[in-house]
């Protein structure tokens, strides 16, 4: 939990309303995992460092697009006092074959419109831009690869 809240906090600090440290909670967690849902830890030196979740359907975000031939990576985050080690992209590509090695094509995920950075990550780690979505006080852009 601590490291999604202290995610939230540093991506409000910087304008970036994606994450909220008030939404993630215990219950929040237990029920995504009661609904199938994968929640993946990484840890180092004792420390939780990263964090992803792993769903199999995600019909709000993805809409009429949502399908069973996908594997939908949501609650991404890494320690920031541990940026610049590539933990990022271990955490992805290890979702990766994770989805895989459930049978599914395709690797989803999605993020705020307006975070530049973190959709140039998306795009470097080799995500294909689909579209934008928008809700009522938010847009997000879908992102996914083969």
């Amino acid at each position: 939990m601590d490291l999604w809240q202290n995610s939230a906090r540093w991506l409000n600090s910087k304008g970036i309303y994606q994450w909220r440290p008030e939404y993630f909670n215990l219950e929040q967690v237990l029920e995504f995992m009661n609904d199938g849902s994968d929640v993946y830890l990484a840890e180092w030196n004792n420390e939780i460092v990263g964090t992803y979740i792993l769903t199999w359907s995600d019909p709000f975000i993805w809409q009429e697009l949502d399908n069973s031939e996908s594997g939908y990576i949501h609650r991404f985050a890494v320690h920031r006092e541990y940026r610049g080690l590539d933990i990022g992209k271990y955490l992805l590509k290890n979702a990766e074959q994770q989805i895989r090695l459930k049978g599914k094509t395709w690797i989803r995920l999605d993020c705020m419109a307006e975070n530049p950075r973190l959709n140039q990550y998306y795009r470097d780690c080799g995500f294909q831009y689909i579209r934008r979505i928008d809700g009522e006080g938010w847009s997000a852009n879908l992102y996914e690869k083969q």
